[in-house]
């Protein structure tokens, strides 16, 4: 992939997941489909630092939700920045299977719970979490990072391996400015609606 590509790809990765992030969906659904999006872009793009990146895009997305929250930043950093550590170095030999990503999967969600909390108790300070005690944090543990684990690991992961396969060999298919021009289509379109909304 050219220079290019490699930054609408990875602008339109954040720009999907960050879609999924403006519907009412519940916490562990948005972890599971953000770990697909970090598996499929580090598919593509093995380069250490993408997925820091894809984070930073939904970031800025997420400003447009009418339910922002600076919480929801400190979730999807925790989540991108977990999986950059074990990405970088599970995938820096370059060896990818389905097996490794969700065990990836797996491990970012729990990593990146005790980020999280750290972040929006300490700080962050904000204040339904400093409140919340440790009782908010044990529910949240159950509610939300169980099964989003559990999601990530046995569904996402592996099939954002998958995906990221099978874009990874249209992509080599199919030459010229048609796959940035797509792929710059769909990022605008993605924008726009976030605009609107």
């Amino acid at each position: 992939m050219k220079r290019l590509e490699l930054f609408l790809f990875v602008l339109i990765l954040g720009s999907l997941w960050g879609f999924f992030e403006m519907m009412a969906l519940p916490v562990s659904v948005l972890c599971a489909i953000g770990v697909f999006f970090l598996v499929l872009g580090r598919r593509v793009i093995n380069i250490p630092g993408t997925s820091i990146v894809i984070g930073l895009i939904v970031c800025f997305y997420k400003t447009y939700s009418d339910h922002f929250f600076i919480c929801q930043w400190a979730g999807i950093m925790a989540l991108a920045g977990s999986f950059e550590l074990y990405a970088s170095l599970v995938f820096k030999s370059g060896r990818q299977n389905i097996l490794s990503n969700a065990v990836t999967g797996i491990l970012t969600n729990i990593t990146a719970f005790p980020i999280f909390v750290m972040l929006v108790t300490f700080i962050l300070r904000e204040p339904n979490w400093v409140d919340g005690g440790m009782e908010r944090i044990i529910n949240y543990g159950v509610q939300s990072v169980l099964p989003a684990t559990l999601m990530s690991g046995l569904l996402t992961a592996p099939f954002g391996f998958i995906a990221g396969s099978k874009i990874d060999k249209l992509s080599i298919s199919l030459h010229g400015k048609l796959i940035p021009g797509i792929y710059l289509v769909v990022t605008a379109f993605l924008w726009i609606v976030a605009s609107i909304n």
